[in-house]
């Protein structure tokens, strides 16, 4: 499988500044914890997806690194990357661009971060997909499907993906991911989700937890929560990163309060009660990784 590598000289001289700046930070790959999806590295799945032009659908829980995921991969490869945040009071100029005047009246569009990775290449990712209104997702249709087209009536043309550029077209990625639990959220459509060829459950991974988390009755705790159906309060694995920094900069009492405070009022106390018949366990492994 050939690697997708960005020709950021293909960018025109006057976006080629503001492309380069979505170009994530190489350490963000090398720090970043793999998971294997039915024998297959999340990166070349993802080299895959690129490939052969299919788009990626993430459902998932907060905090189990669906973001993450796509920013560590543009990261690895060289690819500007975009979030795009939905909610039900999105504006569609937010996210595709603007028209601007000029000081001599010249009336120009600026187009959007979104719409400078679409046009140009990378990795784009429409992060919590179901937030956005029907109206909103609607305009993805287009662009998800095979012909990859965006329209963008304000500046008047219809951008073919990563085609954007002065020379070869670049490759692009297109993502989505959505918390199936959050509520206020709407059902994805079928003609939407139809053009995900590769739609992935991604919940919490004890195995990537455990190179992430020193205390493994900790992550035994966590693992009971998740399972009481009376505690609806996600418990993400960065709750318990949070944890295990707090715990070591200001104590575990103070840790505990904190880690407790994330939780409804109604759900504190079996989660209280599980830290303090943990505590000298989980304070031993802290101790003993650190040491």
């Amino acid at each position: 499988m050939t690697l997708p590598t960005f020709d950021l000289d293909t960018v025109p001289a006057d976006d080629r500044d503001r492309v380069a700046a979505l170009i994530p930070d190489p350490r963000l790959a090398d720090v970043y914890v793999h998971r294997t999806i039915g024998g297959v590295d999340d990166f070349e799945l993802l080299d895959l997806a690129m490939e052969e032009r299919e788009n990626v659908l993430l459902a998932g829980p907060t905090g189990s690194s669906k973001t993450t995921l796509f920013r560590a991969y543009a990261a690895s490869r060289g690819l500007p990357f975009v979030l795009v945040e939905c909610n039900a009071a999105m504006d569609p100029g937010t996210v595709l661009g603007r028209t601007m005047i000029d000081a001599d009246g010249t009336v120009r569009w600026i187009d959007g971060d979104f719409t400078l990775v679409i046009r140009y290449g990378g990795v784009a990712l429409i992060d919590e997909v179901n937030m956005a209104h029907p109206r909103i997702t609607a305009g993805f249709h287009q662009l998800l499907a095979v012909t990859r087209r965006m329209s963008v009536p304000e500046a008047g043309e219809t951008i073919i993906a990563g085609r954007g550029g002065l020379g070869d077209p670049q490759p692009l990625l297109l993502g989505s991911a959505y918390n199936p639990r959050y509520q206020g959220t709407v059902r994805l459509n079928e003609a939407l989700a139809n053009r995900f060829a590769i739609p992935l459950e991604w919940g919490y991974e004890r195995e990537v937890e455990e190179q992430l988390i020193q205390s493994g009755r900790l992550l035994d705790i966590a693992e009971n929560i998740r399972s009481l159906d009376e505690i609806r309060t996600p418990v993400s694995t960065n709750m318990l990163m949070e944890f295990e920094r707090h715990a070591e900069r200001v104590g575990f009492e103070l840790a505990s309060t904190l880690f407790v405070n994330h939780f409804a009022p109604e759900e504190r106390a079996p989660v209280s009660r599980a830290l303090e018949a943990n505590a000298e366990a989980i304070a031993a492994e802290l101790v003993e990784a650190t040491s």
